[in-house]
C-alpha cells in the first residue's frame, strides 16, 4: 500500500527552513535518495456518475401442483443454496399417482416383452412356411401395440414423478429471500407464489447518464467501477448496454454495466461510482508514494544536481494504484523523492549536524 505522509504545522516550518540548508550537500543526498521523474502520460478522459447495483436474476417461486403446506425452510433476509427445498407439500395424492403408474409400467412391459417374443416366435415359424402372412402380421400388429402402450405408460410415469418433485419447492439459484408468501397449512395450487428472491451472484450497475454526454460514452464502450474494497473494475464491450430511450422527466439515459460473477462485498440498491471513458487526455503524473499531506498543504521533495527542495504541489486524480495526477508545481523530467521518510531523516541529521557546528 502507498504510504502519505502527514506533519505537523510546526514540522513543515522546519522543514521549509532546513531545505535553505540543502543545496550545499545535496550531492551526498543524490546517492541515497530513491527517485522517479514526472512524466507526461496520456490516460483516458472520463465522466464520474454514480450507479445503482441491481441484481440480474430476481423473481418469484410459484407452486407447479396443489397440495397444503407442511413445511418452510428459510425466511425473509436468509440466504439460499441453489437447489435447497424451500418449501415441503403434502405429497400423498402425488405419491400414489407415481406408485401406480409406476405399478403400470411394470405390467405393460412383461406384456410387450412377451408379445415380442411371441413375434419372434411366429417369424421362425413363417420363415419354414407353417403359417399364413396374416398370422405373422396379426402377431406383428399385437406387438407393435403392446410397445406402444408401453411407451405411453413410462411417459405418464415420467409425468406422475415431476408432480410428485413439484412437491418439494426448490431454488432456482443461488440468492436471498425478500419474501415469503405462504403459511405452514395453506393449499397452494399452480401458479400461487411461494416465495419472492433475488441472486447474488450476478450483479449489475444502473447509471443514468445526461443526453449530452452519452454518445461520447456509446463511442467507446468503456467503464471503470470502484468496488467497497477500493479495487477499480474495467468493463468494456458488450458488457455495457445502452437503453434506446431518455427519461422524458429528466432527459437522462439509462446505461447498464454487467459485472463478474462471483464479486464479494456487493448488495442490490448500494451505489458505486462509475467512470465513463469519453476521450483521452496527456497529463503529468508522479508516484502516489511520493506525496506528503497535511491539511491543505500538498507537497513533494525535488531533488536536483545541486540541491532537494521541499516544493507545494496541487494534485489531480489518481491515475492507478502507484501513480497520481499533478495540475501544478512540478514540470515533466523533474525528480521527486518516493520514500519522504529518508529525505526526512537525512535533513533532520544534516540540521543536528549544522546545529552543532554553529556552537563550536
Amino acid at each position: 500500500m502507498n504510504k502519505i505522509y502527514r506533519f505537523s504545522i510546526k514540522g513543515l516550518i522546519f522543514l521549509f527552513l532546513a531545505s535553505s540548508h540543502i543545496g550545499a550537500f545535496g550531492g551526498a543526498f543524490a546517492a541515497t535518495l530513491p527517485v522517479k521523474t514526472a512524466e507526461q502520460i496520456t490516460i483516458p478522459d472520463t465522466l464520474i456518475f454514480t450507479g445503482t447495483v441491481e441484481a440480474v436474476n430476481s423473481g418469484t417461486a410459484s407452486a407447479q401442483t396443489n397440495g397444503r403446506v407442511i413445511k418452510t425452510y428459510f425466511d425473509v433476509g436468509d440466504l439460499v443454496q441453489k437447489d435447497a427445498v424451500m418449501v415441503q407439500l403434502r405429497d400423498t395424492q402425488q405419491k400414489a399417482n407415481y406408485e401406480a403408474a409406476q405399478a403400470n409400467v411394470e405390467a405393460l412391459a412383461a406384456k410387450y416383452h412377451s408379445a415380442e417374443k411371441e413375434y419372434i416366435r411366429i417369424s421362425d415359424i413363417y420363415k419354414k412356411r407353417l403359417v399364413s402372412k396374416s398370422v405373422l402380421d396379426n402377431t406383428l400388429a399385437q406387438r407393435d401395440a403392446a410397445k406402444a402402450s408401453f411407451e405411453a405408460a413410462k411417459a405418464k410415469l415420467k409425468a406422475a414423478k415431476v408432480q410428485l418433485d413439484y412437491t418439494k419447492v426448490r431454488a432456482p439459484y443461488s440468492g436471498i429471500v425478500l419474501k415469503r408468501h405462504i403459511e405452514v397449512g395453506e393449499t397452494v395450487h399452480p401458479g400461487m407464489p411461494l416465495y419472492t428472491g433475488m441472486s447474488l451472484e450476478y450483479m449489475r450497475i444502473i447509471a443514468d447518464v445526461p443526453q449530452k454526454d452519452i454518445d461520447a460514452i456509446r463511442q467507446f464502450k468503456q467503464a471503470i467501477v470502484e468496488l467497497p474494497s477500493a479495487k477499480q473494475l474495467s468493463i468494456e464491450g458488450d458488457k455495457l448496454t445502452f437503453f434506446g430511450y431518455a427519461d422524458p422527466v429528466n432527459a437522462t439515459f439509462k446505461v447498464r454495466v454487467n459485472l463478474p460473477a462471483g464479486i464479494k462485498g456487493l448488495y442490490p440498491g448500494m451505489y458505486l461510482k462509475t467512470s465513463f471513458k469519453i476521450g483521452e487526455r496527456s497529463t503529468l503524473v508522479i508516484p502516489t508514494s511520493s506525496i506528503i499531506h497535511r491539511g491543505d498543504v500538498t507537497a513533494v521533495y525535488v531533488q536536483t544536481a545541486d540541491k532537494l527542495s521541499f516544493r507545494q504541489i496541487v494534485i489531480g486524480s489518481e491515475v492507478d494504484d502507484s501513480l497520481i495526477e499533478v495540475l501544478s508545481g512540478l514540470k515533466v523530467g523533474e525528480s521527486v523523492v518516493t520514500e519522504p521518510s529518508i529525505a526526512i531523516e537525512l535533513m533532520q541529521s544534516q540540521e543536528t549536524r549544522i546545529a552543532g557546528e554553529s556552537h563550536e
